[in-house]
């Protein structure tokens, strides 16, 4: 039996129109377990082709297929899917999943990505790797089929409010076109290992402010390890 978090029932049960949805959150707070849910329940519908991207990707069977292949078995639907290298297909609706990555050893890769015919659905994983904004908002204008709702899923782990995403999407903006998500592993705390909690805990009584980056989700004023960050600046200011 599969539970989903409170959070990420409206996507299942009653989807919102808005064609971004910003999904964020701490270690261990679930965020990939829904979106290949989410994926997997939308190939049920005909015509959808699902662009799963990440910065840079070297093999998708390696790292991210068994995570879909986890639910699919999960769920007992192995006979509904074709499963590739860097492909799901199902089978009775031809809705397929593409696993690809933006950076390439010859550079991006969007002139590419842009040609994947009928592209419905365009998921940015790990977009705190992300930092590319041209690169983004190529692909981003490619999604525009008119026979089926078109989505931009971010999935990150809240970087610095330097980041390129941050600026487009910020939750402190609330934008009108955005669905927000966030989750922490207090959430998700039943269907985690006893040991990674100890650690949680561990990393909150000597470093609360990595606790709260890492477990909790917090976005950070500068990127980790400047020789130079704002406080430092603002502190040294005349």
């Amino acid at each position: 039996m599969i539970t989903l978090l409170p959070q990420y029932k409206p996507l299942f049960v009653n989807p919102p129109p808005n064609r971004y949805h910003f999904i964020t959150g701490g270690r261990g707070s679930a965020k990939s377990y829904h979106v290949s849910l989410l994926l997997l329940n939308l190939t049920f519908e005909p015509g959808h082709v699902i662009l799963f991207t990440r910065w840079t990707m070297v093999s998708a069977h390696i790292s991210i297929i068994p995570e879909f292949l986890e639910k699919i078995e999960l769920l007992n639907l192995s006979h509904l899917f074709n499963i590739t290298l860097n492909e799901i297909i199902h089978k009775e609706t031809g809705s397929r999943i593409i696993f690809k990555g933006i950076k390439t050893s010859q550079g991006t890769a969007t002139a590419n990505l842009k040609s994947i015919q009928g592209v419905t659905t365009f998921v940015v994983d790990e977009g705190e790797e992300f930092h590319d904004e041209d690169a983004f908002d190529r692909i981003d204008l490619s999604i525009r089929s008119v026979n089926n709702c078109n989505r931009v899923l971010i999935i990150m782990n809240p970087s610095n409010r330097e980041h390129m995403l941050y600026k487009k999407f910020s939750p402190e903006h609330q934008r009108e076109d955005v669905t927000y998500i966030h989750t922490t592993y207090l959430d998700n705390v039943k269907n985690l290992s006893e040991s990674f909690v100890d650690q949680a805990n561990r990393i909150k009584a000597i470093n609360l402010a990595r606790y709260e980056h890492l477990f909790l989700g917090a976005w950070t004023d500068s990127q980790e390890g400047l020789l130079w960050n704002h406080s430092i600046i603002e502190s040294n200011r005349v």
